[in-house]
C-alpha cells in the first residue's frame, strides 16, 4: 500500500508541475500582471532548485526522518500556493510568495526519490513502476487543464494548482515514518570521511559524477526552453508540437515501467553513459534535421534515454554508494547541481547561442552538453574500476 500513496505522491506532484510551467504565465497575464513579473515569478522554480534541495536534503538526514520534511514542504507549498493564487496580490507580493512556494517544494523530489527507493528496496523495477505516475501525472495536467483553459480561460487556475498540492499532502501523511537506519558499509568510508560539501563533491572521482550530470541537465535546459520556439521556427503547428512533447513524456512512461528488465543487462555505470550518448545523439538530430518530422519524433523517443534511464541511473548509484546518512543530501546535491545550476546556465547559454548562432546553434549546444557529459561519465566510469573502493564500482 506504501507503494500506491508514493505513485499518487508523484502523480500530484508532478501534475503542480505540470499546471506551473506551462501555465503560471498565461494565467498571471490573464489576471493583469506584467511581463516582467511573470518572467521573475517562472524563475523562481530555477533558482530555488539552486539553493534549496540541499538545506532539505541536511534536514532530513541530520533528523533521520525524510517523512517529516516531505509533509512539511508539501503543506508549506499548498499554504503559499493557497496566498498566492487565491487571493488577488501586488506583484512585490506575489513574486515573495512564489519564490517561498518553490523554496517550500524545492526538496521534495529527492526526499521522495530517497524514500522511494528505500521502500523498492533498492530494486529498479519497482522504483520505475511508481514514479511514471508522475509523468502520467504530468501529461493528465497539461491535457486537461489545457482542453479546460481553451474552454473556460484561467480563471480556475488557482484551484487546480492548490489541489494538486493538498492532494499530495494527503498522500504524504499516508507514507509510514522513517525507522532507525542501519548504518552501510559505506559509512566509515574513508572516501566519505570530512563535513559539509566536502564529504559528497571532492572524495575519488565525485567530481566527475556531478560534472556529468552538470552538462546532461545543462542540455535538456536547452530543450526544456527552447524546443517549442524551435519548432515554430520550422512550421510545426501547435499540436504537432503538444504531441511531440506528449510522445516523449509516453516514452518515458514506458521505460519506467520496463526499466527492470533493461537495468539488469548493464551497470549503472554503463547506462549513465547509454544516456549521454543518446543525449548526444538526439539533440544532434533536432539542430541538424529539424525539417524530418520522422527524425524529430525518433529523436523524441529517445527521452526514454535521455531522463528516464538518466535519471533512475544516477539516484540508483548514490543510494547504492553513498553512506546511509549522507544519501538524501547527495540526491539533494545532484538536484541542486544539475537541475539548478547545469538547467539555469542551459536556459542562459542557449538564449545566447540562439541569438549569435540561430535556432538550429542552440541545440548543437546542447548536444555539445552532452558529449562533455559522456566524456566525463567515460572517465568517471575508469576511474570507479581503478579506485580499488568497493564504494565506487558495482
Amino acid at each position: 500500500m506504501q507503494l500506491g500513496w508514493l505513485a499518487l505522491f508523484y502523480a500530484a506532484y508532478f501534475a503542480f508541475v505540470g499546471l506551473y510551467s506551462p501555465f503560471l504565465g498565461p494565467y498571471l497575464k490573464s489576471i493583469g500582471h506584467s511581463l516582467d513579473v511573470i518572467a521573475l515569478s517562472l524563475g523562481m522554480m530555477q533558482l530555488m532548485r539552486i539553493v534549496g534541495p540541499f538545506a532539505w536534503g541536511w534536514l532530513a538526514d541530520y533528523t533521520g526522518n525524510r517523512v517529516r520534511w516531505i509533509r512539511v514542504g508539501t503543506f508549506a507549498g499548498f499554504f503559499f500556493a493557497v496566498l498566492a493564487f487565491l487571493n488577488q496580490q501586488s506583484p512585490a507580493n506575489l513574486i515573495v510568495l512564489i519564490l517561498l512556494l518553490n523554496l517550500s517544494i524545492s526538496g521534495l523530489v529527492p526526499m521522495s526519490d530517497s524514500y522511494a527507493m528505500e521502500r523498492c528496496a533498492g530494486c529498479t523495477g519497482k522504483y520505475g513502476q511508481v514514479r511514471l505516475y508522475g509523468s502520467l501525472g504530468f501529461v493528465l495536467a497539461v491535457l486537461v487543464f489545457g482542453a479546460v483553459a481553451d474552454r473556460f480561460g484561467f480563471e480556475s487556475y488557482p484551484v487546480w494548482a492548490c489541489a494538486a498540492l493538498l492532494l499530495g499532502f494527503v498522500a504524504a501523511l499516508k507514507f509510514t515514518p522513517d525507522s532507525a537506519r542501519t548504518p552501510s558499509l559505506a559509512e566509515s568510508a574513508p572516501l566519505f570521511t570530512g563535513s559539509g560539501f566536502k564529504r559528497l563533491l571532492l572524495p575519488g572521482p565525485m567530481p566527475l559524477f556531478w560534472l556529468a550530470a552538470f552538462f546532461m541537465i545543462f542540455s535538456h535546459g536547452v530543450f526544456y526552453a527552447y524546443f517549442s520556439l524551435y519548432l515554430l521556427e520550422f512550421n510545426y503547428s501547435e499540436l504537432s508540437i503538444g504531441g511531440l512533447w506528449a510522445f516523449g513524456v509516453m516514452c518515458e512512461v514506458v521505460f519506467f515501467a520496463l526499466q527492470a528488465r533493461f537495468f539488469n543487462r548493464f551497470t549503472l555505470n554503463t547506462w549513465l553513459c547509454i544516456s549521454f550518448g543518446a543525449c548526444t545523439f538526439r539533440f544532434a538530430l533536432i539542430a541538424v534535421f529539424p525539417e524530418l518530422g520522422w527524425v524529430v519524433v525518433f529523436a523524441q523517443g529517445l527521452h526514454a534515454l535521455t531522463f528516464a534511464a538518466h535519471h533512475t541511473a544516477t539516484i540508483s548509484w548514490l543510494r547504492e554508494n553513498l553512506p546511509s546518512n549522507l544519501v538524501v543530501r547527495g540526491q539533494a546535491m545532484y538536484a541542486t547541481i544539475a537541475y539548478g545550476l547545469g538547467g539555469s546556465a542551459g536556459t542562459l547559454l542557449g538564449r545566447l547561442a540562439w541569438e549569435f548562432t540561430g535556432p538550429s546553434g542552440a541545440f548543437a549546444l546542447a548536444s555539445l552538453g552532452g558529449l562533455i557529459a559522456l566524456i566525463l561519465g567515460w572517465r568517471f566510469t575508469i576511474a570507479c574500476r581503478y579506485s580499488g573502493s568497493a564504494l565506487l564500482t558495482r
